[in-house]
């Protein structure tokens, strides 16, 4: 269904390609947003609209996009001179557009900084400036079923032999440690790269670049080396048929407590939802020596096209959106997300809340941009094959580490 729907945005992005922003007979300037808000939401999108029917002059028209299909799409888009005006980004995709001079450099907008802390986009900006607005958050680490912790005593891993112990304790009486869903790909790809955070960057921040210079290999890296193994832990200590397991089926089962971890992101918490008893935390994904952090990424990122014809409507759109706290709202409690936004909370807090407000005042908190600027999506989701090929007896863990090497030369930084 994913393949079809790729296929029938692409069709309609070639034939959009003659047809792309401008002017309507109206006179005003009509905007095009490459929107994937859609598939997270209901009524966003909708709002969003209604909010630009409020501005002078501009008019926006949204092409829906799935994320992870958008950029052969968007590569189209710009090879023709046409790309959108407005572009909905995940905060990892700031660093490769940005850098190919596609985005328009939004620093030194006053309303931005009173809107968006510049801590929240830091980690986005090129050379010190503002080329996407980070507008939400995603955290990432390990769900825990506060229940079965507290009837099994125990207690919060500080690192991976710890979490090792605990998942021992907890099969030796007959619960399944970890919840997974190996039949999609992104769930391998997932973990991966939080396991990559504590074991690879934590102490090299520039692993990445360093792949990609020549100067080292996964199958020369002791952290990454221990990612792999980390996922054939999991994979050892969930349920057999994980393979055949998707997203949904997974957070339910977690969800009904027949697994007392997971390992995953915010994003599950409008499943949790569907379970209104299930009391759950969240930690870090420990490492080898204690210290580990809670995972923040940048999800929904606001950005505007350096080709547009109209920056400053574009420009006007942008402010709006980040003037309005209550279409901020909407995003928070229709896509389980965290708003970046100043002053922008959830009306009805998730049970891990408590947990994420307490690492973040600890400072307990790194961002995942630093490893998904470097790592893209396409190369985890990659090596994820090699690691689940690995798994399933067709590669021996030395050849999935050389083939997640050898991959980097298919790779654009």
């Amino acid at each position: 269904m994913k393949k079809l729907l790729f296929a029938l945005l692409l069709a309609v992005s070639v034939v959009s390609l003659a047809f792309a922003g401008g002017t309507g007979d109206t006179g005003e300037a009509n905007l095009q947003f490459f929107s994937w808000y859609g598939t997270e939401t209901d009524t966003f999108e909708d709002q969003f609209l209604a909010l630009v029917d409020g501005i002078e002059g501009v008019s926006v028209e949204i092409e829906p996009v799935v994320w992870d299909q958008m950029h052969p799409i968007l590569q189209a888009r710009i090879a023709g001179q046409t790309m959108p005006d407005l572009i909905d980004f995940k905060g990892q995709d700031i660093s490769k557009y940005g850098s190919a001079g596609n985005l328009l450099d939004l620093t030194g907008n006053a309303w931005i900084d009173e809107s968006v802390p510049n801590a929240a986009r830091t980690n986005l900006q090129i050379d010190g400036k503002d080329f996407g607005i980070p507008y939400s958050a995603l955290f990432q680490g390990v769900f825990y079923n506060r229940e079965i912790f507290k009837a099994n005593n125990i207690s919060i891993p500080e690192n991976y032999d710890e979490l090792m112990d605990a998942a021992a304790e907890l099969k030796a009486r007959g619960i399944t440690p970890f919840a997974s869903h190996y039949a999609d790909t992104w769930n391998i790809g997932n973990v991966t790269m939080q396991f990559a955070m504590s074991e690879v960057f934590n102490e090299n921040p520039e692993w990445g670049n360093d792949l990609y210079a020549g100067k080292v290999t996964f199958e020369g890296s002791e952290g990454y080396r221990r990612v792999f193994e980390h996922v054939k832990d999991q994979y050892d200590n969930t349920w057999e048929d994980t393979f055949s397991v998707d997203f949904g089926e997974a957070t339910a089962r977690f969800g009904r407590g027949e697994a007392a971890m997971y390992v995953g992101g915010t994003w599950a918490n409008r499943n949790f939802r569907e379970f209104p008893d299930l009391d759950y935390g969240i930690f870090p994904f420990p490492g080898k020596e204690n210290g580990a952090k809670l995972i923040f990424e940048p999800n929904h990122t606001w950005a505007i096209s350096a080709a547009t014809e109209y920056p400053d409507e574009a420009l006007k759109v942008l402010k709006a959106v980040l003037a309005d706290k209550s279409l901020a709202a909407t995003l928070v409690d229709e896509a389980g997300a965290y708003s970046l936004m100043v002053g922008v909370e959830s009306a009805d807090p998730y049970p891990c809340d408590p947990d994420i407000d307490n690492y973040k005042k600890n400072n307990m908190i790194v961002d995942v941009s630093i490893g998904n600027n470097q790592i893209k999506w396409a190369y985890q989701e990659e090596y994820s094959r090699y690691i689940a090929e690995w798994l399933l007896g067709r590669k021996t863990l030395d050849e999935a580490l050389e083939a997640a090497t050898a991959h980097r030369v298919n790779i654009s930084q």
